[in-house]
C-alpha cells in the first residue's frame, strides 16, 4: 500500500493482513479530520506497577505542522533493554483530546513485527467520544510468548522490533503511528 492512496483506501482489514511493518506511512496528518490529539501517556507493568515510559502534556509539542509528516519525526523510539523480556503484561494509558465532530466506532489496531513476522496483534475498540472531550483510556497488553532464542535474537538486533498502530473512524483510517524498539542492555 503506496502512501499516496491515502487513507480512503486502506481499511481495517487490509491492516489486519499486513506481513511486515509498513515502509511510509499511510496517511498523512492531515488526514486527522477529527482533530485527535493525543497527549500524556504512560507505559506500566501490570503486575509490579513498575512505570517504564511516563510522558506528560507538556513534554510534547502539540502544535502540529506539515513538517511533522517527515517520518523522522512521527516514528518513536523505545529502549527497553532486555529485562524488558521478564514482564508479563503491560499497561499502556493514555489520554487524548478529541476536536469538535463527534468521534464515532474509535478503533485502534496495533501490529508489532520481528524481521518482517508479526509476533503480536491488538486490537481496542474505544466506541464514541463526544465533541470537544478530553478522554482517557488504559490499554491491556499480554506480552507475546517469545523462546529465549527469539528474545536473544530481538536483543541482538536492536530496532529491528517495530510496530504500526492504526486509528480509525468508523473504519475510516484517520491516524498511523510507527514505533521501533530496542531491547539491548541500557547503557
Amino acid at each position: 500500500m503506496e502512501q499516496e492512496q491515502q487513507n480512503k483506501y486502506v481499511t481495517p482489514d487490509q491492516v489486519r493482513t499486513l506481513t511486515g511493518p509498513t515502509e511510509k506511512f499511510l496517511c498523512s496528518l492531515k488526514e486527522n479530520n477529527f482533530d485527535i490529539r493525543f497527549g500524556a501517556f504512560r507505559i506500566r507493568d501490570m503486575v509490579s506497577g513498575a512505570v517504564l515510559v511516563d510522558v506528560q502534556e507538556e513534554d510534547l509539542d502539540l502544535n502540529i505542522t506539515e513538517e511533522m509528516d517527515d517520518p523522522k519525526i512521527r516514528l518513536v523510539k523505545y529502549h527497553f533493554g532486555p529485562d524488558f523480556f521478564m514482564l508479563s503484561t503491560i499497561g499502556l494509558k493514555v489520554e487524548f483530546k478529541v476536536g469538535e465532530k463527534p468521534v464515532p466506532n474509535l478503533l485502534m489496531i496495533e501490529r508489532h513485527y520481528f524481521r518482517n513476522r508479526v509476533i503480536k496483534e491488538y486490537e481496542f475498540k474505544f466506541g464514541f467520544c463526544i465533541p470537544n472531550s478530553q478522554n482517557e483510556f488504559e490499554m491491556i497488553y499480554d506480552l507475546p510468548q517469545l523462546s529465549d532464542d527469539e528474545k536473544q535474537e530481538m536483543i541482538d538486533n536492536p530496532w529491528e522490533t517495530k510496530s504500526d498502530t492504526f486509528f480509525f473512524v468508523d473504519n475510516q483510517l484517520v491516524i498511523h503511528n510507527r514505533a521501533e524498539y530496542n531491547y539491548a542492555p541500557l547503557e
